[in-house]
């Protein structure tokens, strides 16, 4: 007996020491990993914030677009966070604040007056002026490497009534406790026992944190044993705070596809598309019960479910003595209120989200942009997405109704540039916003007569004789290759004048002089000019490059188009303002660059030409339909199989192809498939005026309808820029000077035989 007892006292003091040894490991382990504990928060991508000031150009509708993405509510009531309230005459706004790269913008609530779609005086609450307010930017996407989905919330800022309720639910002694509560775990025992199998836990927070951090989903015994052991050296080692604020984020309360939704500030985001401080006292509750079931209690799923248990957490929160009767009752009288479709944190706009993660990962790793909750900050602006979207809309209805696309599959590419800067305002990549092949940036197809401004300004570059009077040749014209093949050339109408001003090349489009004037000036020096301003020409160097066979994407289209309208300096398009990583610091911060592309005077010369062409030329539905002064440019190549259409105003260039992805001769035209796009997105932005003023080297003059200078008022005359080589005429003198005679008549020899 005495060694049998001593064998006995041996095993329990060695697996007493083999315990606290374990114990010892696992505490050591279990305090590294949760002191080290990080999520995996992908990059935010954010559009350009609305900013409002005293004549901004910005009307009431467009104001409430805005909010409306940001997901603001309307109230009939003083607004609060996240709401505003619609007058006959202005937006009473509770804006959220936020923290830009440069500069912080408080939450406050302000009045904004507006008159003749403008916004007038803004006002806070004091009456005090304001002279600038900045909304917080729409959220257009968040990045992630994995399948989760997590938007990360600190204790302080969890509104206190929802920690109460989800206590009361959830965990009623969880600050007295030890991790353990001996009740519950009674009250699961019997329970237990009396269904026959394992059907309830009796879990606390931390015991439900623990499962959702280190270990599985199954329900046995043994994981239940170490899912005890983790708790009570979980809250022997860490404060309360520190557990219920990582609980808080963990917490799994869904799923969409292959995303997980984790944490109550995603699901809050997820269900209502609203942060969670903003949430009413209903939504706290449907949140909370999702904890016991996502999928079973999906409001979207089954909405009867959702509803149940949503109330039955308001009666548990009312028998704690949270609310009153009259809340509860109230409560529960309110509708789930949750839209149909989950508030979208991967991409409500596809085509610019993957703009923006090809020009990232120029600089950032995966891990960077998918890890380390980088904030990217672009120059996106949903009113011209919105315009964009709009104008597909019209062109697919336009082409449905003329039975140019039967099988519903027309497809487009389409982007919005700011001239000067290079950014890139919106993109479209198909017909219905769907994530795939990406038309703007990958579809690369013959461009037409886009590339006759790029003909013309090199002619112009090659011979400084040349002006828009100049005339030029439009008659059938055929050129054998060395294998004997035969290229006759004919214009979209089948017609031909015999000769043509230099400008309706451009304005009209006409091919056949096109081709003349490319020949006169010669082939060679043209082509060489094209490729160098960013016309691809090959090493074939085909002739029918000057009408258009070269094949492009709408982003190179964009690109090489922003230099012509920008008199000749070439701005890299990009997307991208800042990148801010997670401490606030600057990472990125997009410089400006430009460089000279075409010659300035070359420039300002195609760019009046394309005005002919948006005021009576093939872009006139365009230019008639606005009162500024604008320029356009339509394509469209052989048997209508690619549309393109080019228009600017004194800001803003957008580019839309419209064709079919297999190529497919399908009689589309520029004017009539790609022209509504980009009209209907000018109809949603302040449109301003091509400017006027000339430089260096121009001058404005009048010609007449024979391309000759002549007098300011003399009968059918246009003004328009030219070389002051080309000397004006006087006022009221209606034939041309000696000098611009003679060179005019060597240049009608030349061109017009």
């Amino acid at each position: 007996m005495k060694s049998w007892w001593r064998l006995f006292l041996k095993l329990t003091l060695t697996l007493t020491v083999a315990v606290g040894l374990v114990l010892v490991y696992l505490n050591a382990n279990l305090t590294k990993q949760f002191e080290s504990l990080s999520w995996a928060v992908g990059a935010k991508i954010f559009a350009r914030p609305l900013e409002l000031y005293q004549g901004a150009p910005f009307s009431t509708e467009q104001v409430r677009h805005e909010l409306d993405l940001l997901n603001y509510r309307v109230v009939d009531q003083l607004p609060e966070p996240g709401q505003y309230r619609v007058l006959a005459d202005a937006l009473i706004i509770g804006t959220r604040g936020h923290v830009f790269p440069d500069g912080d913008e408080p939450a406050r609530r302000v009045r904004i007056a507006f008159t003749d779609d403008q916004v007038g005086l803004i006002q806070t609450d004091t009456a005090e002026s304001v002279d600038l307010i900045r909304l917080e930017p729409v959220m257009l996407a968040q990045l992630s490497g994995t399948y989760a989905d997590r938007e990360l919330a600190t204790l302080d800022a969890v509104p206190p009534e929802f920690i109460q309720l989800l206590l009361a639910v959830e965990d009623q002694q969880f600050y007295e406790h030890m991790g353990l509560s001996w009740t519950g775990i009674a009250r699961a025992a019997w329970n237990n026992l009396a269904a026959g199998r394992f059907a309830q836990g009796g879990s606390t927070l931390t015991q439900q944190l623990v499962k959702n951090l280190y270990l599985s989903r199954e329900r046995t015994l043994s994981r239940k044993a170490v899912e005890a052991i983790y708790a009570l050296l979980l809250d022997a080692n860490f404060s309360k705070d520190a557990i219920l604020e990582a609980y808080i984020n963990e917490v799994f309360l869904g799923q969409w596809g292959n995303r997980a939704i984790h944490g109550f500030a995603t699901a809050a985001q997820f269900y209502f598309g609203q942060p969670l401080g903003e949430l009413a006292l209903e939504q706290h509750a449907l949140l909370i019960g999702l904890v016991k079931g996502p999928s079973a209690f999906n409001p979207r799923r089954h909405p009867e479910r959702a509803l149940a248990r949503r109330n039955l957490v308001l009666d548990l929160g009312l028998a704690q003595g949270l609310y009153s009767q009259s809340m509860a009752d109230q409560a529960k009288a309110r509708p789930l209120d949750v839209p149909s479709g989950p508030a979208d944190r991967i991409g409500r706009f596809p085509g610019y989200v993957s703009l923006v993660k090809r020009e990232l990962t120029q600089d950032y790793s995966s891990q960077q942009l998918t890890q380390e909750g980088l904030s990217i900050y672009t120059a996106m602006d949903p009113q011209v997405h919105r315009g964009l979207i709009e104008g597909r809309q019209t062109m697919l209805e336009r082409l449905d109704a003329r039975g140019l696309d039967p099988d519903k599959e027309v497809e487009l590419g389409a982007l919005m540039v700011d001239i000067p800067t290079g950014e890139i305002q919106a993109v479209v990549a198909s017909r219905n916003d769907r994530p795939g092949f990406h038309r703007v940036l990958d579809a690369r197809r013959q461009i037409g007569s886009l590339a006759k401004p790029f003909v013309v300004a090199a002619a112009l570059d090659m011979d400084p004789r040349l002006h828009a009077g100049t005339l030029v040749r439009d008659e059938s014209i055929a050129m054998t290759d060395d294998q004997g093949r035969t290229w006759s050339p004919r214009n979209y109408d089948e017609t031909e004048e015999g000769v043509v001003l230099l400008e309706r090349v451009v304005a009209q489009s006409i091919n056949q002089a096109t081709v003349h004037l490319a020949l006169g000036i010669g082939l060679d020096g043209i082509l060489d000019r094209m490729d160098r301003y960013g016309i691809p020409i090959g090493p074939s160097r085909p002739p029918a490059s000057v009408l258009g066979v070269s094949e492009m994407s709408p982003f190179q289209v964009a690109s090489q188009y922003q230099a012509l309208f920008n008199q000749g300096y070439r701005t890299p398009l990009k997307a991208v303002r800042t990148v801010i990583d997670a401490e606030g610091n600057t990472l990125t911060r997009r410089s400006f660059e430009s460089r000279r592309q075409i010659p300035v005077q070359v420039a300002v010369m195609v760019d009046h030409m394309m005005r002919v062409g948006a005021i009576s030329g093939t872009g006139q539905a365009f230019g008639r339909r606005y009162d500024q002064v604008l320029a356009s440019k339509t394509g469209t190549t052989d048997d209508g199989r690619d549309a393109w259409f080019v228009g600017a105003d004194g800001r803003r260039m957008g580019v839309t192809w419209v064709g079919f992805d297999d190529n497919r001769s399908a009689g589309l035209v520029g004017a009539l498939a790609a022209l509504p796009v980009i009209s209907d997105a000018f109809a949603h932005v302040g449109r301003v005026n091509r400017p006027s003023a000339l430089p260096d080297g121009l001058h404005y003059v009048w010609l007449n309808p024979q391309g000759q200078i002549v007098g300011a008022g003399c009968p059918e005359t246009a003004k328009r820029p030219v070389p002051v080589a080309f000397d004006a005429v006087p006022a009221g003198q209606c034939s041309p000077s000696n000098s611009t005679e003679r060179g005019g008549a060597w240049l009608d020899r030349w061109f017009g035989g």
